[in-house]
């Protein structure tokens, strides 16, 4: 634990983490107010009202049982094959594109299958223009609510223009898009870098893009003779070692007289946290066989990437395999006989993935 100024205190060790997420004792209407307002930057940046940013039970209430229909339609065996076939036609969709940036092609093909996959909107009104513009807007706008930038309404508005004509059926559809868009664009890009740069991920990808079941998913290679990592296990490690979420900050809510002296702010290390060892050795390096059975490796439902007990994502168990299938799918593509891809200097976060693209051969 360390408090880096008199308003924050972070908290870095597992347990501390786990216990700051999920307080014993403390009623749900607490824990949406302590989550909510360190959120409220996000209601002016995106135009935000769902629980991420209230404390009102309903809204939470309404925003979890909207989300479970939404994942339980497209984790049905129809749905799910939907979900597949959406994937491959995006990423094929925008490898047309005149720009073949990384990023934008990774942020453009995941919010398209979120839009088309998940919301139903029609591939073909998706303009690769307009979906690179709400991408990097959308990014734009998280980034600059966390600095003293002064927001405007205008580029909102542009976003909202183009998310109301592809979502016309609900109210505030940013208020789904955002948290299942901003989580998977940068799992998989990560996921395909490393699996671009070692034969057993990719054929882990390959074998999952043949066959796109939860098997196949959790599946690792030549068990028994040198077992090789499922892509379960390679989405695992992305998330612990490049967690998309990498603080989670609740406030501290006391009375008056005593904010002088009390932190205003926790805020739980999750990258910190994930490089304990008790995630295994040399847990600063990247190996997803530390999910391997053999390894007394953690679980999934161990990560912190989703938040953890009452407030942990919804999505927590839908979105490793959703990933994992815009992985396999990008990777299908990277056979350096049509594309390959082209490194920049270092792997990015929701910034620095200057100078990374993909290349046609």
């Amino acid at each position: 634990m360390n408090v880096l100024n008199s308003s924050q205190k972070v908290t870095r060790s597992v347990r501390a983490v786990r216990t700051l997420l999920s307080p014993p004792d403390i009623p749900t209407p607490a824990l949406l107010r302590a989550r909510s307002i360190p959120n409220q930057r996000l209601v002016k940046a995106l135009g935000i009202s769902s629980t991420f940013v209230s404390d009102d039970p309903g809204v939470h209430d309404n925003f979890t049982r909207e989300a479970k229909v939404l994942i339980g339609a497209v984790s049905a065996k129809d749905g799910w094959s939907r979900l597949v076939d959406v994937a491959e036609t995006c990423v094929n969709r925008f490898l047309d594109a005149k720009s073949l940036d990384y990023a934008t092609f990774v942020q453009s093909v995941t919010l398209s299958v979120v839009l088309a996959g998940l919301l139903g909107t029609d591939i073909e009104d998706l303009d690769p223009v307009d979906v690179a513009f709400v991408t990097k807007a959308i990014n734009d706008r998280w980034a600059q609510s966390k600095s003293s930038t002064t927001l405007t309404t205008e580029v909102l508005d542009r976003i909202n223009h183009h998310i109301i004509r592809w979502v016309p059926d609900r109210t505030n559809p940013l208020n789904l898009i955002i948290p299942a868009y901003e989580t998977m664009w940068r799992v998989a890009a990560i996921a395909v870098v490393y699996s671009n740069r070692d034969s057993l991920l990719r054929d882990a990808f390959i074998s999952y893009n043949e066959n796109p079941i939860d098997d196949q998913f959790r599946a690792f290679a030549n068990e028994g003779t040198g077992a090789q990592p499922s892509a379960e296990a390679i989405i695992c490690e992305v998330l612990r070692l490049h967690p998309p979420t990498r603080h989670i900050t609740r406030a501290v809510v006391v009375p008056w007289w005593k904010r002088p002296f009390v932190p205003s702010i926790d805020v739980a290390d999750i990258e910190e946290a994930h490089k304990s060892p008790l995630f295994g050795n040399d847990p600063e390096s990247f190996n997803p066989m530390r999910f391997h059975a053999s390894h007394a490796a953690p679980k999934r439902d161990q990560l912190y990437a989703f938040g953890h007990g009452k407030l942990k994502c919804v999505a927590a168990s839908w979105a490793p395999p959703a990933a994992a299938v815009i992985t396999a799918k990008i990777m299908a593509k990277l056979d350096d006989v049509a594309f390959k891809l082209q490194e920049g200097p270092c792997i990015g976060k929701r910034e620095g993935w200057e100078g990374w693209s993909i290349q046609r051969v």
